[in-house]
């Protein structure tokens, strides 16, 4: 709410509800289009009861960013922006003009308890981690988030490389993403097209999916191939200490 667009709103609902564990949470996928929809009179009346509370005000944007010329949305309007269901649907093609923004108040009432912080003690010290390691870490806190392809993080495999070279390539690169995944602090996903959709790659079905070529395709448009964000445990440790070690690093350098 600090501010986020409206329009693929619904799809972090439903990984919201997924990872914590709630009755009618989807699969380890996206919503579909259909299922999407379907959701959108429901949110709509609870985003119209925030604003009501003010709670939350939904501002339309001129621009890519918000900015201070923002204008709120209100009254008759806002019920027909809330209860259109385009409003809410991601779409590569067509930017998002509405925007939802939380009062300073309600930041600092809930903030903490929305994005928790952990206790890292136990965890290795960020000088600690090994290169890879910190790469993978920082490419989950980024908004791409992606591994393979011209936009990720690992450079593909050699194509000279026979089925067993190219099982021992990925082998390596897995070797650093694979512990924070089996420890629930990270999750990988894979995105067929340049959209919101996506579906969840388990720790079981990584090693084969990142052999497929097709991944590492040069040409593939931004957002397709394999990525990974922070689950809300990854973020609270992220949170906890790690970040403020990258950051801190970023302004020494």
């Amino acid at each position: 709410m600090s501010d986020s667009r409206l329009a693929g709103t619904v799809q972090v609902y439903g990984v919201d509800l997924r990872w914590a564990g709630a009755d009618g949470a989807p699969p380890p996928r996206s919503y579909t289009e259909h299922e999407q929809r379907a959701l959108v009179p429901q949110l709509a009346v609870v985003t119209l009861d925030l604003v009501d509370r003010g709670l939350l005000t939904v501002r339309e944007s001129a621009g890519l960013v918000s900015s201070v010329a923002d204008m709120t949305v209100e009254g008759s309007r806002l019920r027909a922006v809330l209860t259109k269901a385009e409003n809410w649907l991601w779409s590569p093609s067509t930017p998002s003009r509405f925007r939802l923004s939380a009062p300073r108040f309600v930041l600092e009432h809930w903030f903490d308890d929305a994005y928790p912080t952990a206790d890292i003690s136990g965890l290795p010290r960020w000088d600690e981690l090994g290169v890879d390691q910190r790469l993978v870490l920082v490419c989950a806190s980024e908004a791409s988030g992606m591994l393979t392809g011209p936009f990720g993080i690992w450079d593909g495999p050699p194509a000279e490389l026979d089925t067993t070279q190219r099982f021992d390539w990925v082998d390596r690169q897995l070797a650093a993403l694979l512990p924070f995944v089996r420890d629930g602090l990270i999750e990988v996903r894979r995105s067929e097209t340049a959209s919101d959709e996506f579906t969840v790659i388990g720790i079981d079905r990584l090693r084969d999916t990142l052999t497929e070529p097709a991944l590492w395709c040069s040409d593939l448009d931004w957002g397709v191939g394999v990525g990974c964000v922070f689950t809300y445990a990854g973020l609270a440790v992220w949170r906890g200490g790690w970040s403020g070690a990258w950051n801190a690093r970023l302004t020494f350098e």
